[in-house]
């Protein structure tokens, strides 16, 4: 499933060797295809599953936008995982379970972001919720790839260390 990942998009990279790495590239395909599903699966969630304005989770009411983020969310981030360890980032030595909580961790981070950026926007600044969440995933993709690049799925640099 690997190989034929990459030779999908490997094959979109040669007009843009000359600006963007292979490993860059390989990243934000992966990095686009997750932000794909995740704004489906919201843009779903928000217009067909939940049609009330508020959700009753347990003991808990959402909002719709946050209900749908929630859902998002568990689909996206294990998909993110999925991508990022054996597509992206297979040549780090970091243990299986490192980089799980290490992504789980910057996940951790990017669920606050999201909620408070996106009630910020949607429910402050009165942004309609598809773009207001639009807007917040793209602020947080550059964060999130340096985060990844030099902490979760780190690699160690080969030649002398001085």
């Amino acid at each position: 499933m690997r190989k034929a990942i990459l030779a999908i998009i490997d094959f979109f990279h040669p007009p843009l060797k000359k600006y963007i790495s292979l490993h860059n590239f390989r990243y934000l395909a992966t990095g686009g295809s997750t932000f794909v599903l995740g704004y489906v699966v919201y843009y779903l969630s928000f217009y067909h599953l939940f049609k009330a304005e508020e959700v009753d989770v347990l003991y808990f009411t959402l909002k719709r936008g946050t209900a749908a983020m929630a859902v998002d969310f568990a689909v996206a981030i294990p998909y993110s995982f999925i991508m990022n360890r054996y597509v992206v980032f297979t040549h780090s030595e970091v243990r299986g379970r490192v980089q799980l909580f290490r992504f789980m961790n910057l996940q951790f981070i990017n669920i606050l972001l999201n909620i408070s950026l996106y009630k910020f926007l949607a429910d402050v600044l009165l942004i309609y919720p598809t773009v207001a969440r639009f807007a917040v995933q793209i602020l947080l993709a550059g964060f999130s790839y340096i985060y990844q690049h030099y902490f979760t799925f780190s690699v160690k640099k080969l030649g002398k260390k001085g």
